[in-house]
């Protein structure tokens, strides 16, 4: 059976060969970076430092101020954990995946933070910038949100409120899980202090790689999350004040940021024939009997998911009888329970389609088809 691929969300596929044969090479050819002046060290060191380069000037900023780690939960970690003061109030929307929620919910839980949700409009970007606004007491020292929704799609007007947030004093942090690779982000046009990226996704790299880049221009102090061994400074008690080294303990995936610099620099981005596969979706769905759709406000920009439901059928159920028509989808809550709940889809969740770089028109109707397959036997 011929397999059709609609969970890039979760994870882009198929990988490319360049990023297959970077990880290789470096698997073969690299030693451990920072920790000797041979070659096959200095070889990690020169791999590790490309890709800092390639993040950088992808998301305009420095090479010092990307932080490599295993994806974006553990940049959310680092960041969130590093900025949050004690005893402040950190505001984070209703739509965050729980890589932000259980974050907060554990300093909320410490007594080391108080936690305040705001709750963005599907309909207007200007309505969800007026109840940002509204939430920003003076308490709030930390701003987290999501750049676009993981379960929708829904884009949050992210410049705007970094410029709220900026203008009131507030850090912020954006999760740009499920944009960066899509669209393009400039950390200086974007405002934000820091934002945090998969590897695995948009861009396209491996699983298991991420990071977390800090605005070029603003002196940022964070706390450290893990500590250990960077290669230098060793005779300190703490971990190193300067970035990257003070967030980047242990020994690097080597294979993993060979890939994901090899996927940065053959990157893409073409958001506009994403934005047509995602309408074909929406359209043909629209025209299905029993089919729902959720968060399609007409003024929103949306990413390439597509959110909806059959009937009364448990999404996961609906997942499962696309998968044995070939189609990959994903049902259920998505790790972002509070989304689901303002959506309306606190029950059963709802069955995602994300399309990726790799998908075609054909993708779209095969989608489209099983669907009314599935919706006439309901």
């Amino acid at each position: 059976m011929e397999r059709v691929y609609l969970d890039n969300a979760a994870t882009s596929f198929p990988k490319s060969d360049g990023v297959f044969a970077a990880m290789k090479a470096a698997f073969y050819g690299c030693g451990n970076g920072g920790r000797g002046g041979y070659g096959i060290a200095a070889a990690a060191a020169e791999t590790v430092y490309d890709c800092r380069e390639r993040l950088s000037a992808l998301f305009g900023t420095v090479p010092e101020n990307v932080v490599l780690c295993s994806g974006a939960t553990l940049a959310l970690n680092m960041a969130i954990k590093g900025l949050a003061a004690e005893k402040c109030t950190v505001l984070c929307s209703v739509l965050e995946h729980n890589a932000v929620l259980r974050p907060l919910y554990a300093l909320s839980a410490a007594g080391r933070i108080r936690l305040k949700f705001f709750v963005p409009s599907f309909e207007s970007g200007d309505d969800t910038a007026s109840a940002f606004e509204k939430a920003l007491t003076s308490d709030v020292k930390l701003a987290v949100f999501t750049h676009a929704s993981n379960v929708c799609g829904m884009t949050l007007p992210a410049e705007r409120l970094c410029r709220l947030a900026s203008a009131h004093g507030v850090r912020t942090v954006v999760d740009c899980a499920q944009t960066a690779g899509h669209i393009p982000i400039d950390m200086s046009a974007l405002g934000a202090d820091v934002i945090c990226i998969a590897g695995h996704k948009g861009i396209g790299g491996p699983m298991g790689t991420g990071a977390l880049l800090v605005h070029p221009k603003r002196g940022l102090w964070l706390s450290t999350l893990v500590e250990g061994g960077t290669g230098s400074a060793s005779r300190e008690h703490f971990m190193p004040r300067l970035l990257p080294e003070r967030l980047e303990a242990g020994t690097a995936n080597i294979t993993g940021i060979a890939g994901l610099s090899a996927a940065a620099l053959e990157l893409s981005i073409n958001p506009e024939r994403e934005k047509e596969l995602r309408g074909r979706v929406v359209s043909g769905l629209k025209e299905i009997k029993n089919v729902r759709l959720y968060g399609e406000g007409a003024d929103v920009p949306y990413m390439p998911l597509v959110l909806f439901n059959v009937g009364k059928e448990p999404s996961e159920t609906v997942s499962e009888r696309l998968s044995e028509r070939g189609i990959c989808v994903r049902g259920g809550l998505h790790c972002a329970p509070l989304a689901h709940s303002a959506l309306g889809t606190g029950r059963y969740g709802g069955v995602r389609v994300s399309l990726g770089k790799a998908n075609t028109e054909a993708d779209c109707d095969a989608l489209l088809s099983a669907v009314e397959e599935i919706s006439a036997s309901v």
